[in-house]
Formats: C-alpha cells, structure tokens, sequence
C-alpha cells in the first residue's frame, strides 16, 4: 500500500519562514503526529511526498523526511498546480505498486480509526474507492452524498450537500482508478472544479463513472490542525 502525501500547496512555507509539516502539535511535528496516527501506519509499503521546489523543501526533505520516513520517495515540482489532485498525481509515477491501494492523505485532519482499507477490497471486488468522513455542516470542507438506498451519489468541493464530511484522506482501489477518475474530472470541469482547481474528493465522482462502488468510513475524534493549531 502506498501513501501519498502532497505537500505542494502555496501554503505549505508559512510567512515565517517555517514549514507547516514542521510546526509542534503536542510536541510532536504536525506531518509525523498526522500520518503516525493513521490505522496503516505500521503496514505502508512507501510513502510518497510531493514538494513545491524550493530551498526549504529541498533542506526539509534532506534532513526531516529523510530522517523521519527513511526510503520514501520525494518528487519536486517546479510550480504550483491546479490543486491537490494533480499533485498526488506527481507522486504516483515513481510508484512500484501499481496493483496495490493508494491513499492520498492530506494529513491536515486527525481522526481516530482502525479501519483497513485492504479487507474491503478484497471483499467487495466492485469497491473503487473509500471516503473517510465524519459529521459536518462547515463549508470549509468536501462533501459526500449518499442516494436513499445508501449509496454514494456525488462527491462536491466546499459545498455541504450532505453532513458527510470528507477527512482528507482518500483511499482507491489502485493507481489506474485514479487515473480514470482524475480523466473524468478533466472531461467535466466547469462541474468538478472549485475556484478553478481540481480536489481530490471530487475525483469519487470519477469512480462513480467508472461503475465502481464509493464506500463511505466514519472516523472519530476528528481534529482539524489546519483550524486549530496546539504548540
């Protein structure tokens, strides 16, 4: 199973001059406290990050990633892209694990689960894709709507269409789901795009297309350390 975590958002070097993976959450860096919590933390394959190219990622993934995530895998890019969907996408290509579940992981929301993606797919063989949510009527988040039947209807960008928010983690069945996904996005833009940027939740709508099924995971105890940062 791989994990990737894009790190390559215009935000990512604060006006200080610091890094936001490296800002303390009890004491503990904000990346580290987030991606240590998660229920697969102890059986990731590898771990790809995505950093904007600047002097500060180069210095941070030399020494903190190197350090904290031994062997995983850095991909830089030279500009920002048209959001979180394309970044992840820069971490997918160094990939070994082409058959194999990939999560993109924000890592900006804590949440407390024991959930494992792997059975579900080996369950349900339709299974496309996993949302990880929690309750929610805050327009600062994705959202997820399900049909009367309990199914996954549409997926949409900071619009509350359900009390289905996403916890920025997004599990698919594998890289060419993704793929699929990301390419039905493309097709229908104007529709799945926010401010003219392409999100990760809305590419569930992608895998709806695709004639696979959305499960939907709550999760608890849900912190958002973009919102509420604890030094």
């Amino acid at each position: 199973m791989r994990v990737v975590v894009p790190l390559a958002g215009p935000d990512f070097i604060l006006n200080c001059g610091m890094l936001k993976a490296e800002i303390p959450y009890d004491g503990v860096p904000l990346l580290r406290r987030a991606l240590s919590s998660r229920p697969w933390a102890n059986s990731v394959q590898d771990y790809s990050f995505v950093l904007i190219d600047r002097p500060e990622t180069r210095a941070f993934a030399n020494d903190s990633l190197a350090d904290w995530y031994p062997g995983s895998s850095v991909t830089f890019i030279s500009g920002y892209t048209r959001g979180a969907a394309f970044s992840a996408l820069a971490g997918m290509t160094t990939s070994q694990y082409v058959d194999d579940p990939v999560i993109v992981d924000l890592a900006d929301i804590l949440y407390a689960s024991t959930f494992d993606p792997t059975s579900v797919f080996e369950i349900n063989t339709n299974c496309g894709a996993i949302a990880l949510t929690f309750e929610s009527e805050s327009p600062a988040y994705s959202y997820l709507r399900l049909d009367n039947s309990g199914s996954f209807e549409e997926a949409a960008e900071k619009q509350v269409i359900s009390d289905h928010a996403s916890a920025g983690t997004y599990i698919f069945r594998d890289i060419a789901t993704y793929l699929r996904a990301l390419a039905h996005n493309l097709e229908n833009h104007e529709q799945l795009t926010f401010r003219n940027h392409f999100f990760v939740c809305p590419l569930f709508n992608g895998v709806k297309d695709q004639g696979k099924d959305v499960f939907l995971e709550p999760v608890a105890e849900v912190i958002d350390i973009k919102v509420e940062p604890n030094t």
